[in-house]
Parts: structure tokens; sequence; C-alpha cells
């Protein structure tokens, strides 16, 4: 029995050595078999906290309008639809929805603000939507999401007795222009009681929005100054009106968070071009003596003449008119007072440089203001009978430095 144990090749022990074998082998192989499945079935993206996806390129009125649809282009391996995704605003991580769909959502609602209107809507910022592995960040839902990219809200103030726009710019450390800015309504009278904003929200995110526009504006026209020998220097005269040109602007308008921040025109078309006003500029020295013409057109009639009259000096002479009659500059110069002066009447001066200055008194209207530059010959005032007068004329007046001298002497 012994020596058929021996000799059996299909004794127990020789079975019981081939099955511990097989064993082994078999360990082995479902080891390796589950080694590679896994490596295979793992999601590799848990080796790194986070995976991102850059979407400045987005933009509505150049894709479909909507981050989800531009979102099915990428890799759902690589940043799974319940995956918590970070919004990352220029490279800082700005909130962390619980998965992509809500940081789509909260990107869109964004956008959806600016969007009625405008032909394209977009993100100035890099903004990259990132998938988060690691279970200490905080997930925000879409309605805190949205407040903490959109910014605080504005900040107002209550006006009360005594404030003033200064005070109040002071208060909060801005100027009267911001003040202005913010409330496009008021003015420089505050009451009470009035609301005021003081400071605007500042989003994170800046959502730049475009519009095309035509409208009309005009064509400024020129000034072209020419020199005429035949006027007194420092005088001038527009002898040629100007006229605005008018032009189609075609443009488009780019605004910031709804405020317009830049126009970039594409096209011009000129509908009347511009015509230049033409101003004669004086050259003529003013000389030591001058040679004045009358201020009356027509034949002159000389009703009173410089010199002593009822015991006193008529500093002048009186030249018949009728009323409304023109009366001219006898020559270029400067008006240096045009109203109201006892006796006088309605009375016109001007000076003439080198201590001259005419007096045109009793005018019945008068046609400049004072500061005005005029020419020889010029339409100054029209004749009347205002101030002491007895009948329709004009007094005419010389004065060198102040002194009444007759006037006879420089008429021509």
């Amino acid at each position: 029995m012994d020596n058929e144990d021996k000799s059996n090749p299909f004794s127990c022990n020789l079975i019981k050595k081939v099955s511990i074998k097989r064993r082994f082998i078999l360990t082995v192989i479902l080891t390796i078999l589950f080694a590679v499945v896994s490596y295979i079935g793992i999601d590799k993206s848990a080796f790194s906290n986070m995976e991102g996806y850059s979407l400045n390129h987005f933009a509505y009125g150049v894709e479909q309008g909507r981050f989800d649809g531009y979102l099915k282009n990428l890799s759902d391996k690589n940043l799974r639809i319940d995956r918590p995704t970070a919004i990352v605003i220029d490279g800082l991580n700005a909130v962390t929805l619980k998965n992509r769909e809500d940081a789509s959502l909260v990107l869109n609602d964004i956008l959806d603000k600016y969007k009625n209107g405008f032909m394209k809507v977009y993100f100035k910022n890099d903004v990259k939507l990132v998938g988060v592995d690691s279970p200490a960040v905080k997930i925000e839902t879409v309605e805190e999401a949205l407040k903490n990219l959109e910014g605080d809200d504005a900040e107002t103030y209550t006006v009360k007795d005594h404030d003033t726009l200064w005070s109040i710019s002071r208060k909060f450390g801005i100027t009267l222009d911001d003040i202005y800015k913010l409330n496009p309504t008021v003015t420089a009278t505050i009451f009470k009681g009035q609301i005021l904003k003081v400071k605007e929200p500042k989003p994170v995110l800046t959502v730049v929005s475009e519009k095309k526009v035509v409208y009309m504006d005009d064509i400024p026209h020129e000034t072209v100054y020419q020199k005429d020998g035949d006027m007194l220097i420092n005088t001038s005269k527009v002898v040629a009106d100007g006229e605005d040109g008018v032009k189609i602007v075609t443009a488009v308008l780019k605004y910031c968070n709804g405020q317009i921040s830049e126009e970039d025109v594409i096209n011009e078309d000129v509908l009347k071009e511009p015509v230049s006003e033409i101003v004669s500029v004086g050259t003529k020295p003013i000389s030591a003596t001058v040679a004045l013409d009358y201020p009356i057109r027509g034949h002159i009639v000389i009703t009173s003449r410089y010199g002593q009259r009822w015991g006193r000096l008529h500093a002048g002479i009186d030249i018949a008119a009728s009323i409304n009659d023109p009366i001219y500059a006898a020559d270029g110069g400067t008006v240096v007072f045009a109203g109201w002066e006892n006796g006088y009447g309605n009375l016109v001066e001007i000076d003439h440089g080198n201590g001259y200055v005419t007096y045109y008194g009793h005018a019945n209207k008068l046609l400049v203001k004072k500061g005005d530059k005029v020419y020889k010959g010029e339409k100054i005032a029209l004749v009347g009978m205002t101030g002491n007068t007895t009948g329709p004329h004009v007094h005419f007046e010389v004065r060198k430095n102040g002194v009444p001298v007759n006037p006879m002497t420089y008429l021509k």
C-alpha cells in the first residue's frame, strides 16, 4: 500500500501542491487585472485640485449666446456636471458653486442684464470655470454668488438740515462731479430728506456691451481771418457768415457695466460741406491825430457848434437828422459805454486809442454794447430825442485824454 502511494502521480500530496500553486497564480492575475481596471476607470482630475477652461472668448452675438451651449464642448471626464465648480476671474477664485450648471447660470444671469438692445455682450475679464476637488471650499448658492459678483448695493445718504453738496462730498471723500454723475437729475439746490447716491456698487466682473448706432452730426465750420489795411488795428468784423456742415455717422458704442466708455466711428457720410466764416482784422495803425467821418450820412446840417452857449461850454456839435436815421462810428475802436447818461439820453462812447474817444448822444435805440469792437462806418445806433433835446439830432463829441475838443478839427 505504501509503495502504491509513492508511485502514484495523482496522490493527495501532489494534488495539494498543484492547487496551492494555481491559487497563487490566480491571485496575482486578479490583482493585476484589478489594478488595470482601476487605473482606466479612475477620474484623473482627482489628482489635481483644479482643472479649468477659459471662457474669455465668449460673447453674445458671436456664439450661441449661452454659457451652457459653450460648455457642451467641454469634456465631462474633466469637468463633471455634478462636480463643484469655481468661477475664476483674472486668475483669482471668486466664487464656488455646487456644479457646472449653477456656475453657468450665474454668468448668464449677469450677461442677460446687459443684453437687451445690444449686438454683443461679453466679459472684459479673463473668466474661467474650474473644477474643484477640495472638500474645504465653501459652496455658494446662485443667489449668493450673484450678490458677491455684482457688488454691494449703492450707498445712499439722506440730506439733513444745513447740508450742501460740498459738505456731503467732503463727508464721503468724493468730488462734486462724482455726486452729479451718481445723481444725474440733482441740482445745486438740495432739500432735507432728499436721498442722494454717494457710492456706486463695484462689481467684480466688467461686462462690455456693444451696439451700432447711426446718427446725424454737425461738421464745425472754420474761421478764416484776413487782414484789412483800412481797419484800425485791434478791430475786426465778420464779412461772411460761416455755416456748419452735416454728416451721417455710423459708430459702435461700447459700455462698461452700463456706462458708456468709448465710441468707435466706423463710417462718416458727408451730406453738406461746412462753409468757412470770413473775418477781417484791422492792421491800420492808430495815428496821433485821427481823421473822423461824420456820424450821419447825406447832407450835413449842423444846428449847434462847439463852444460857449448860454454861458457854458457846448462840448460837441449837434447834427440834424430824422428819427431812426442810422448813426455810424466816426472811426474804428472799442465801445466803452452804451447806455443811459443824464442829459445825453441814450449814449455810445467809442475809444479809438491814443486818448481819443467819441460820443454819440440822444439816440433812440442802441445797436452795440460795451466791449464791442466796431469798424469805421459801422451802424451803432438810431437817431432819437432822448435826454435834453428839442428835436431829433445827434450830439457828437470828440475828447482827447478826457477833455472835450472841437470835433470840426477832426472831421473830414
